[in-house]
C-alpha cells in the first residue's frame, strides 16, 4: 500500500476539488491511501456528497497557508495543511506529497522540511511542454525568481536526470533559454553557466535557445530562472488560448466558416489541451529529499487527480531515488 499525502486546503478551490479528486483517484487505485490534510468543517460537507473509503483519512486541522501568505509568514505557520503534508513525508508516514498552494511557500516549507539533496543549493520546478518531437522539460517554472550560473548547472543535471529516468532516455540534450544563440548574449549567469555546461561532462549540453526554439524539440530540457521559466510558459498557455479564440471567432461568421470550423476546431482544441494548466498539471519539485508534485492552483478535479497520480507513479517507479543518485555522482 502506497500512501500520498495531501493538502486538501491549497489552490483556488480548496475542498471543493481536492476531495473529489482524492475520492475519484482512490476509487481508480487499490493500491493507494490518503492523508488528508485541512479544515474538517471545510472537508466534511464534500465528503458527505459521496461514498465513504477506508483508505482515507482526515487530519484535521484549522490552519492553512493562503496565496496571500509570504514566505517567511507560511513557515511560521507550523501546523498548516501543507506542513503537515510534508511533515508526514519527512516522518516516513507517506511516500510523497501533492499541493495546489502557495508555490513559494511550498518551495521554502519543502526545503525547511525535507532538506535538498547533497550537492543542491536550490529545488527547482520542472514539467513538460510538448513540442515537434513529443515533449521536453522545462525549469525552472518558479521556484526562483532569480539564480546563480551554480544554479543554472546544478537544475542542468537534475533536469537531464529526470529526463532520462522519466523517459529512459540515456544522455538527453540540455539547453540553456537565452535572448540570442551567440556567445556574447545573455547575462553574465547565464553566460558563466554556459561556459561551465560546455566543459561539463555531466549533461549533454549543446549551448543557448531562444523562446521560439521551445517547442521544436531542440533540447530535451531546457533550463532557465523561474521568473523567465514561469514567463514562457505561462505566455506560451496565453497564446494559445488566443489563437484558437480568434479562429474560432472567425469561423462563426458565415455558414462557409461553420462548416470548416466543425473539422478544424476539434483539432485545435486538442492543440490547446496539450498546454491547458488545468490538465497538464503536476510541476515536480526537484532537489529536495521526497516527492513533492505542485498542482496548478486553477486546477479542477481531473487535473488534481492526475497531480496526485503523478505522485503515485513517482514512488512506484522510484524515479526520484535514480535522479537522486545520479545527482550525487555529478554534483558532488
Amino acid at each position: 500500500m502506497v500512501t500520498i499525502a495531501v493538502d486538501a486546503m491549497g489552490g483556488d478551490f480548496g475542498p471543493r476539488v481536492t476531495v473529489p479528486a482524492v475520492l475519484s483517484v482512490l476509487s481508480h487505485h487499490p493500491q493507494l491511501q490518503i492523508l488528508l490534510f485541512g479544515d474538517r468543517a471545510k472537508i466534511d460537507p464534500v465528503l458527505d456528497q459521496f461514498d465513504t473509503c477506508s483508505r482515507l483519512q482526515l487530519v484535521h486541522t484549522e490552519q492553512a497557508i493562503s496565496c496571500a501568505d509570504s514566505v517567511s509568514n507560511s513557515l511560521r505557520k507550523r501546523e498548516s495543511s501543507m506542513r503537515l503534508a510534508l511533515d508526514a513525508v519527512h516522518d516516513g508516514k507517506a511516500s510523497g506529497m501533492v499541493s495546489a498552494g502557495n508555490t513559494g511557500a511550498l518551495v521554502a516549507n519543502s526545503r525547511y522540511v525535507l532538506k535538498t539533496l547533497l550537492g543542491i543549493d536550490r529545488p527547482a520546478l520542472i514539467a513538460s511542454i510538448p513540442n515537434a518531437k513529443g515533449h521536453s522539460y522545462l525549469m525552472d517554472l518558479g521556484a526562483n525568481l532569480e539564480c546563480d550560473s551554480d544554479n543554472l548547472c546544478q537544475f542542468a543535471i537534475m533536469g537531464s536526470a529526470f529526463a532520462e529516468a522519466m523517459d529512459g532516455k540515456p544522455n538527453p540534450t540540455v539547453a540553456l533559454l537565452n535572448i540570442g544563440s551567440e556567445e556574447i548574449k545573455g547575462n553574465e549567469e547565464i553566460r558563466l553557466a554556459n561556459a561551465h555546461l560546455k566543459s561539463s561532462e555531466s549533461v549533454h549540453y549543446i549551448g543557448y535557445v531562444e523562446g521560439d526554439d521551445l517547442f521544436t524539440g531542440t533540447a530535451d530540457v531546457v533550463v532557465a530562472n523561474g521568473f523567465t521559466g514561469n514567463v514562457a510558459l505561462k505566455t506560451s498557455e496565453g497564446l494559445l488560448l488566443y489563437v484558437v479564440q480568434m479562429i474560432r471567432t472567425v469561423f462563426e461568421k458565415n455558414w462557409y466558416g461553420r462548416i470548416i470550423g466543425a473539422l478544424a476546431l476539434p483539432i485545435l482544441e486538442k492543440l490547446q489541451k496539450e498546454f491547458e494548466p488545468e490538465l497538464k498539471n503536476g510541476g515536480v519539485l526537484l532537489g529536495v529529499q521526497g516527492v513533492v508534485v505542485k498542482s496548478h492552483g486553477k486546477a479542477d478535479e481531473r487535473a488534481f487527480q492526475g497531480a496526485i497520480e503523478k505522485a503515485l507513479t513517482l514512488h512506484e517507479q522510484a524515479l526520484l531515488e535514480k535522479v537522486s543518485r545520479r545527482i550525487e555522482q555529478d554534483v558532488i
